[in-house]
């Protein structure tokens, strides 16, 4: 349910809240009206859009991708305004984001099992696919690792997956959060990498005995997000809601 529920947007704004910083992020409506809307539909939409300040805000250049999805189906990078206007018109019915691009001097790929096991791969998306699991790679500095380690607890924590994988750009020493909603990510063997596949296989068999340890019969055993969680308590989420100190 919750898989379905969430989307990128959605999740960007979850991320905000948790305290993890993301790229300067516009929603946009999409180019051709869906089946059974008019101008009516749209009416909480004000017309025409603010293009300056839209552009203003993100920055060129920038990704266009839709606010659902991946694989990195219908997602483009842009130069200028002229290039989004030609791309925004052949986007027709899909919901569309205009996201800054983060200029980054490193870029991660983490593991993230139970909302509290950590595997912070040093990553590049600009490669080949097979090639983008950096292998070798040098120890990632204490004090980065421990803001990436936080940064990846508290998304963690709040979308309430215990299975996901969490992309960060570092730029200026701070992780911003790409791509984070990945519950069924990458684990191939091939892809990964020998060292990271090993320790994905390992944590998750023992993560798997301890729920079975842990498991209450005739109660609930389903873990929830701080997002959900608190909004049946009626609590917002905020940075302090989280606690990501090891478990």
């Amino acid at each position: 349910f919750w898989w379905s529920a969430d989307d990128k947007f959605f999740n960007n704004s979850l991320a905000l809240m948790a305290g993890v910083k993301v790229p300067r992020t516009v929603l946009l409506p999409s180019n051709t009206h869906p089946p059974d809307t008019d101008e009516r539909s749209m009416r909480n939409l004000s017309y025409p859009l603010d293009w300056d300040a839209i552009f203003s805000y993100v920055g060129f250049p920038a990704f266009f991708k839709p606010f659902a999805g991946g694989g990195w189906k219908h997602v483009y990078k842009i130069e200028n305004r002229e290039q989004f206007y030609q791309t925004y018109n052949q986007t027709e019915q899909l919901v569309m984001m205009l996201q800054e691009e983060i200029q980054f001097t490193d870029y991660y790929r983490c593991y993230c099992l139970g909302q509290k096991y950590v595997r912070v791969m040093r990553y590049d998306p600009k490669q080949p696919y097979h090639m983008q699991y950096i292998r070798n790679a040098p120890p990632v500095e204490a004090k980065l690792n421990a803001k990436i380690e936080d940064a990846v607890l508290r998304l963690c924590n709040g979308l309430g997956y215990d299975f996901n994988t969490v992309e960060l750009a570092i730029r200026d020493g701070e992780p911003y959060a790409i791509d984070f909603g990945n519950p069924a990510p990458d684990a191939d063997y091939y892809s990964v990498g020998e060292e990271n596949f090993e320790w994905i296989v390992e944590t998750s068999a023992n993560f798997a005995i301890e729920l079975a340890k842990a498991h209450k019969p005739g109660k609930i055993n389903l873990t929830w997000g701080k997002f959900v969680t608190n909004a049946v308590k009626n609590q917002r989420v905020t940075p302090r809601s989280f606690n990501t100190s090891k478990k």
